[in-house]
């Protein structure tokens, strides 16, 4: 159905992006594309899709039912986009259109790539909603009233819209919980064998797909590097940056290590040598970093490893286990907080009586659903909302009541990480400007903010070189964004650091990395850290205590070993088996 030949794909004239893939899907097959941001899986996605930016360019081959996709003109493209080529794009949960109702959107899809009537759209949209899952009064709610879950769900729905032969979903399930990740890929899974459908899924949660994909395409810098059936990626994958991406996955299970691939994929260049991974590759030999190993048989399947045939296992730096002494003073007291608001004349609670205790020196976890009230008492902490009842103090100063400047001091002994490391930066502001505002609001002398600077960057784990300082936010990655992000939060000795879900859209490589940031500054600064997240296994690993919300609820809290052995409420059971079902 799908056969890609020695693709090659570039933005720039003469430097790949992509360079010579060789894959297949067939029909009612799901390949899952695994690896890291920059290493080309969604570059090869926009070929599929006929949406290369201009000035791209492709060569090879890439031919769907027959047909060659490579040089199509749009025209051509309109009765295979979105029709016999379904999309879950990236960002779906954000993707829907807000101002219209869901039934209009399925309608208009149904009407765009089939010859429907209104009617018989209508129809067709009802039967979508079903074969999501769906309730079908979801039809008349807006893309806001729903969970991301749900509007996940929406996006595949709308994939389906015109009964499309191939699915191609780029990261359908980052930021989601493991429960909704969960039931989002087994629905893809189930549309698959109902449908027939052959799926390409692109991701950089390699034990996530395991479970759902049929064969594993790992890419890095443009190559495949490894390629064999899921079922037996972790007994015989041999590429090391393979074992890297599931010794970076969170595992919750007990004595599991969460380890970090260190450094980043290597810049696009027109004349590399050797392999690309030899930078990072604790395994790299002199031949590595001279001759490029090409793709060849393995136990099943291919990689592309000069020490394949070694059987070695690589070792990479794990993230340091909690520290925090039990009898440190608390630095934040939350007491019977309550948040409600009105909505069409009822009342809705985002916070039901949240008790929590923060030490110095401590990062507790918070971990729920999307939905939950997690972000909602981050904020709450941060004095940006109000709350109906209940008492807020950091470092002894309550923070409800505050206002004006007496406010503003306050916050300034508070740090935050937003969760999305590509919108919470300025595009127009250089690194050193963007460390160096938080100073400037906080009336800091221009002479007292380079070491200031400095260290903050310091300690984020960042270089603090005059070309770094003068980079803007384009030519970072993810992760240098987000450490970016950590030194803004870390410049004003914060004595409390929230971060918001400060890897959910990070690459699994580097969400270690990040979380033994936070893990240093911990110890070393005496800094209490609110760790929002949504993934169990990350709290296991990253805090030194957990509390888990369930609309708007606390309903547990503990060691991690502690609720990951012995969960006491219904709902971090359900979690705790989600965790265990894609351990590997």
């Amino acid at each position: 159905m799908l056969d890609i030949e020695n693709l090659s794909i570039g933005y720039r004239p003469g430097v790949p992006a992509v360079r010579g893939v060789d894959l297949r899907v067939s029909a009612g097959e799901v390949l899952a594309l695994v690896g890291e941001s920059g290493s080309g899986k969604s570059t090869i996605a926009k070929v599929l899709l006929g949406l290369l930016p201009p000035g791209g360019w492709a060569t090879g081959s890439a031919r769907f039912e027959g047909a060659e996709l490579l040089g199509r003109a749009e025209a051509d493209w309109r009765s295979l986009r979105g029709g016999r080529i379904g999309i879950v794009p990236q960002g779906a949960m954000s993707g829907l259109d807000p101002v219209h109702r869901i039934d209009s959107q399925l309608v208009e899809a149904v009407r765009l790539h089939t010859s429907a009537t209104r009617p018989a759209a209508a129809a067709r949209a009802r039967e979508l909603l079903q074969l999501v899952h769906l309730d079908p009064s979801v039809s008349r709610a807006y893309p806001h009233q729903l969970s991301g879950g749900m509007r996940q769900r929406v996006a595949i729905a709308l994939a389906l819209a015109g009964d499309p032969a191939l699915v191609v979903a780029d990261e359908p399930t980052t930021g989601l919980d493991l429960l909704t990740q969960e039931r989002v890929l087994d629905l893809l899974a189930e549309v698959r064998s109902r449908q027939s459908v052959g799926m390409l899924i692109i991701s950089h949660d390699l034990p996530g797909l395991l479970g759902v994909a049929d064969r594993i395409a790992v890419m890095y810098a443009g190559k495949i590097v490894e390629l064999r059936p899921a079922g037996n990626v972790t007994a015989t994958c041999a590429h090391p940056y393979t074992k890297g991406l599931l010794a970076a996955s969170a595992s919750i299970m007990p004595g599991a290590v969460w380890s970090a691939i260190p450094g980043s994929a290597p810049p696009l260049t027109a004349d590399d040598i050797g392999c690309r991974f030899a930078p990072r590759c604790p395994l790299v030999t002199a031949v590595c970093r001279e001759q490029e190993p090409g793709l060849v048989g393995h136990e099943g399947g291919e990689v592309a490893c000069h020490r394949a045939a070694d059987r070695l296992e690589p070792r990479y730096p794990s993230v340091l286990g909690g520290s925090a002494s039990p009898d440190a003073e608390p630095v934040v007291r939350v007491s019977s907080l309550h948040l409600s608001f009105r909505v069409r004349h009822r009342a809705v609670y985002a916070l039901r009586g949240v008790d929590l205790e923060i030490a110095r020196g401590e990062i507790l976890g918070l971990v729920g659903e999307s939905g939950s009230g997690k972000t909602t008492l981050g904020r709450v902490l941060l004095g940006l909302i109000p709350p109906s009842a209940g008492q807020v103090q950091v470092d002894g100063v309550e923070i409800t009541g505050l206002r004006g400047r007496a406010l503003r001091a306050a916050q300034r002994r508070i740090g935050f990480v937003h969760q999305d490391p590509y919108g919470s930066l300025h595009p127009a502001m250089a690194v050193a400007a963007l460390v160096a505002e938080p100073l400037v609001l906080a009336g800091v002398s221009r002479t007292a903010r380079p070491p200031k600077i400095h260290e903050a960057l310091q300690a984020a784990g960042l270089p603090t070189e005059a070309e770094f300082l003068n980079r803007l936010p384009a030519r970072l990655s993810g992760g240098q964004r987000q450490r970016v992000a950590i030194a803004r939060a870390l410049v004003t000795d914060p004595i409390l650091l929230i971060a918001d879900e400060a890897t959910s859209m990070l690459d699994v490589s580097t969400r270690a990395g990040i979380a033994s940031t936070l893990r240093r500054q911990a110890q070393e600064r005496g800094l209490a850290v609110l760790f929002i997240t949504h993934d169990l296994g990350e709290a296991m690993h990253a805090c030194d205590r957990v509390v888990v919300l369930r609309e708007g609820e606390r309903v547990e809290a503990g060691l991690p070993a502690q609720l990951v052995e012995e969960p006491a409420h219904a709902y971090t059971a359900q979690l705790v088996a989600a965790g265990r079902r894609r351990a590997v």
